[in-house]
């Protein structure tokens, strides 16, 4: 089996991002911006949708969440999934109307989309492997077969890895 070289990426200061991660957070800040204005919602609306009010020491009703609601309609950061889930329910759309997948996975880009690990000790071929892609159903079906057929086969588990190789598509 062929070793996939892994490529690091250079470190970053805290809170700095690559170039790519600031257009994804403000092409996200535009969508979110357009969706809570066709809807008259301001940050605090869209805030209590999500995580509700409390009243504060002054008595006054207070959404949760409301600094991170600015946050990304400022476009300093990017929603993680549970979150984009939140989002798009508060706003009555779908998550790939909100986020469309290049954006999501663009949030996820630190993660390689498949990865391949060998088992210590196990020459007769096993392998384990892990997918975060976005593929056609077709190809998840044919994906599913054939590990259900290995499955049949009665292929040997193992959760002791080595890393052998990291793609991305």
């Amino acid at each position: 089996m062929p070793a996939f070289k892994t490529i690091n990426k250079p470190p970053l200061l805290p809170g700095a991002r690559m170039p790519t991660e600031r257009a994804r957070d403000l092409e996200f800040a535009k969508r979110l911006r357009e969706l809570m204005e066709q809807r008259e919602l301001t940050q605090s609306d869209l805030a209590a949708k999500i995580w509700s009010r409390y009243v504060n020491t002054e008595g006054k009703h207070v959404a949760r969440g409301r600094d991170q609601i600015s946050v990304w309609v400022r476009g300093k950061s990017f929603p993680d999934n549970a979150n984009l889930e939140k989002l798009a329910k508060a706003l009555d759309v779908k998550v790939s109307h909100l986020a469309p997948t290049t954006l999501v996975k663009a949030a996820h880009h630190g993660v390689a989309d498949w990865s391949i690990t060998r088992p210590h000790g196990v020459e007769d071929g096993t392998v384990f492997i892990q997918l975060a892609l976005f593929v056609s159903a077709e190809t998840a079906h044919k994906i599913q077969g054939l590990l259900l057929e290995d499955e049949r086969r009665g292929q040997p588990k193992s959760k002791e890895r080595e890393p052998v190789g990291h793609g991305r598509t």
